[in-house]
């Protein structure tokens, strides 16, 4: 049976290392930038470790380790989840879903889910930071079992409320989620670990769980084809470029013949050195531990070193030993590659870092109804640019630079470039563009025609009966403006707004809600209008027609006035 792959998801800030640094006892969180993780890492965890960590716990539900470890996989967001991909799904076996007890459900929470469905990769929730909850005592290195034990009936109630509001709002996404300790069937329900990784409460029921789990519902077989992921690309001082990858099927050895995916596509190469990352060593730090070895099995967290260093990150190289598996291989390549770039499509054109990259970004930007259309590894080109500018003129770029002359040629071509390092940024800024474009057109088509409205001359505002008539409405739908014609709801045209005010103020345009007064050339009190008449926009057959492209885009109260004049006017 080989370790099970663990790979953690979740928002920015939700815990993720430091659960890693509780595990390791290490405090590689506060190493990083601001405390976030930069690259992805992998650790291995080996049974002694499990044993130092949890042998009371596992003796309390009666579990046996029959893995050799665990590998876990941390890495600066969900986006890189996916670079753990074999042939569209993920080589993880379980996921650890991290989520601020305090915080609830966040946007990248919301996406890991999506990913998380989109692989139908089993998981865990770690709900971290139950220190922070009003009324915590404080205990240290404790089962989460022992030390509710030990907490007020106060707290207790103030944990469990987070915990139900919790299982509601992840019923919402079609999970079933309980705490794991009330969990009656692992196979329907998601399992809850409450933890705080500052005193270590919680992490050993965490390390039980993804032990008791994987053991008993994953296919832990070594067997397969012999293939490794490539995590991570480095240059270390007397060695040059070097891949972090994890064997997840078979074994690789040094020598092996190997297609690896390149930018060019499927290259042939060798294995020149393998490293094995030490155990409970940290291969996202440039001072981990590596042992040379001549040959590695599933799973193993390992450094290589290939003849040529040009294998891209986010793809798998896979060892071959005849010309039938060689072909067979390049030819699996090569389809996977034309099925995640459709240059035919009319989406959005999408530069990333990596093929999982693109990816993440394909599969959240399903989730959010958008379609992407052409995708490259590496900055956006002249190309690219003239693609998007007849696929909806934006490129999203993730991870990957852009320079001032790339931005000049989009300005030419009137792309947007929508850049960023997060994914979630990235869609956030590309929905308020997107959002921003609409009404930007949707105002410049609005202004070539007359917009359509609805208004009540209120009762006892009459102002002046006529030459011009001057009286009180309240606009119920839609939009007025001077010189747009009037009529009532008989279809018979009573004049021409002249003027609209409110408290002496001269106004542009009245919308719904606003009373105003309003002056009408051709209206006179008494005998073409009179208190509680019902009034329309008189707009003509053209206008009405060239209402067909923007009627979708209109909001409800003018697209009714709309409906109600063409009724009127029997159009």
């Amino acid at each position: 049976m080989r370790s099970p792959i663990c790979a953690f998801l979740g928002h920015v800030d939700a815990g993720k290392t430091s659960i890693m640094d509780a595990i390791r006892n290490t405090m590689s969180a506060y190493k990083e930038s601001g405390g976030l993780t930069q690259n992805i890492g992998s650790t291995e965890v080996p049974t002694g470790r499990i044993k130092e960590l949890a042998e009371d716990l596992l003796k309390k539900f009666n579990i046996s380790i029959k893995v050799p470890s665990i590998i876990f996989i941390d890495s600066p967001g969900h986006e890189a989840f996916v670079t753990l991909r074999k042939r569209g799904a993920s080589i993880a076996d379980i996921a650890i879903l991290t989520v601020d007890i305090t915080e609830g459900i966040q946007n990248q929470t919301i996406e890991s889910i999506e990913i998380l469905k989109s692989y139908k990769t089993p998981f865990l929730i770690a709900l971290t930071k139950i220190d922070t909850i009003t009324g915590f005592y404080k205990t240290e290195n404790s089962s989460f079992l022992d030390f509710i034990q030990k907490q007020s009936e106060t707290y207790r109630e103030r944990l469990d409320e987070k915990i139900y509001s919790l299982i509601a709002d992840f019923s919402l996404y079609n999970f079933q989620a309980e705490r794991y300790d009330r969990v009656k069937d692992f196979t329907k329900e998601v399992a809850m670990i409450p933890l705080s990784s500052v005193n270590g409460i919680g992490i050993k029921d965490l390390i039980v769980m993804i032990i008791g789990l994987s053991q008993r519902y994953l296919e832990l077989d070594k067997q397969g084809i012999n293939s490794a992921a490539i995590l991570e690309e480095k240059n270390i001082k007397g060695l040059g470029k070097v891949y972090d990858a994890i064997v997840y099927s078979g074994k690789v050895s040094v020598g092996d013949r190997v297609i690896v995916q390149t930018q060019e596509g499927p290259f042939e190469n060798k294995i020149k050195g393998i490293m094995r990352l030490i155990p409970l060593e940290e291969s996202r730090e440039n001072f981990g531990k590596y042992d040379s070895i001549q040959y590695a099995e599933a799973t193993a967290p390992i450094r290589l070193i290939l003849q040529e260093p040009n294998a891209m990150i986010g793809t798998s190289i896979y060892v071959f030993s005849s010309e039938e598996e060689r072909s067979r291989f390049i030819e699996e390549i090569n389809r996977e590659n034309v099925n995640d770039n459709n240059d035919e499509s009319r989406g959005v054109v999408v530069c990333a870092d990596s093929l999982g990259s693109i990816d993440a970004i394909r599969k959240i930007a399903q989730s959010y109804g958008i379609e992407v259309g052409k995708t490259k590894i590496g900055e956006p080109s002249k190309v690219d640019i003239t693609t998007a500018s007849v696929n909806g003129g934006v490129i999203l770029c993730f991870n990957v630079p852009v320079s001032k002359q790339t931005e000049g040629i989009a300005d030419e071509y009137s792309v947007k470039i929508i850049a960023s390092n997060s994914i979630y940024t990235l869609f956030e800024s590309y929905n308020e563009y997107m959002k921003n474009f609409r009404n930007m057109n949707l105002e410049a088509k609005l202004q070539k025609l007359r917009l359509p409205s609805k208004f009540v001359f209120l009762e006892g505002n009459i102002f002046r009966r006529s030459s011009p008539c001057v009286f009180g409405v309240e606009v119920l739908a839609g939009e007025i403006r001077p010189n747009y014609p009037v009529m009532n709801s008989r279809g018979q045209r009573i004049g021409r707004i002249v003027d609209i005010q409110s408290d002496k103020t001269k106004l542009n345009k009245a919308i719904k809600g606003e009373k105003v007064a309003v002056s009408v050339d051709d209206a006179v009190y008494g005998r073409n209008i009179t208190e509680g008449d019902m009034f329309y926009t008189d707009i003509e057959l053209p206008d009405i027609i060239k209402f067909e492209d923007v009627v979708n885009e209109l909001t409800e109260d003018y697209a009714s006035a709309l409906s109600e004049i063409r009724r009127i006017k029997r159009l």
